[in-house]
């Protein structure tokens, strides 16, 4: 572990990360999340995978030529199984052979509570200007890369997978309804000026098309970020 005044020094940490790294930082902690619909997440997490040669999964999947259905069945990630949840939940439940259950359920949801903001990736528009109003940011312009163009839409998916995913995601279903209803609160929190800023800021967006092909380098320039920026 690094020395804390060397830890103390970050003022960023991003990435897939279990809930509870604030009591390692030396200093008052506040947390941001994005939470992803879990059957759209999964159809993503695998074609990511099969399309990404130093993905951990991608030669299995690759040489075996395994579908999504054989994937889910034969369990060969925890990342598939109530993966929000699990990483919400806290650090407990980072040993992936422990089964994520309805106490992980309780505290991902009490973690939650204690977050300055909770998106969702299928609002991004709305939960960036959140976290523009929660951190006094500039506007934060963005443009989409890194998509997975292969993946295809969730609408299109089979009702036997769609039907396996939903099995094995069950709390993360629940977890995604939840914090739909904080991210509900933080709009109609935000007042009637909200969804007129909405629409200026899509339509600015859509304008400005300047890239920002990174979290990190978006972080820099709305001014949230400007230190060493590290991923664990």
């Amino acid at each position: 572990m690094l020395p804390a005044a060397q830890r103390g020094r970050y003022r960023l940490i991003q990435g897939h990360l279990y809930f509870g790294l604030h009591r390692f930082i030396p200093r008052a902690s506040t947390y941001i999340t994005f939470l992803r619909r879990p059957v759209e997440r999964v159809l993503s997490f695998y074609y990511y995978a099969r399309s990404t040669p130093d993905h951990y999964l991608y030669s299995q999947l690759v040489t075996e030529r395994l579908d999504l259905k054989t994937l889910l069945a034969r369990e060969l990630t925890s990342e598939l199984c109530n993966g929000q949840t699990r990483q919400l939940a806290g650090d407990e439940w980072e040993d992936p052979q422990r089964v994520v259950t309805r106490a992980a359920l309780d505290r991902a949801q009490a973690n939650l509570t204690h977050f300055r903001v909770v998106g969702l990736l299928e609002e991004f528009d709305a939960s960036l200007l959140l976290l523009r109003r929660a951190f006094g940011w500039h506007w934060p312009f963005y443009v989409k890369e890194n998509v997975t163009n292969e993946k295809p839409d969730e609408t299109f998916l089979d009702a036997e997978t769609r039907g396996l995913i939903e099995e094995a995601n069950r709390l993360d279903l629940e977890l995604y309804e939840y914090a739909r209803k904080l991210f509900d609160e933080h709009c109609r929190a935000a007042g009637d000026s909200f969804a007129e800023e909405l629409c200026h800021f899509r339509r600015s967006n859509r304008a400005s098309a300047r890239p920002v092909p990174r979290f990190a380098r978006l972080l820099r320039r709305i001014g949230l970020y400007r230190a060493k920026f590290t991923t664990h």
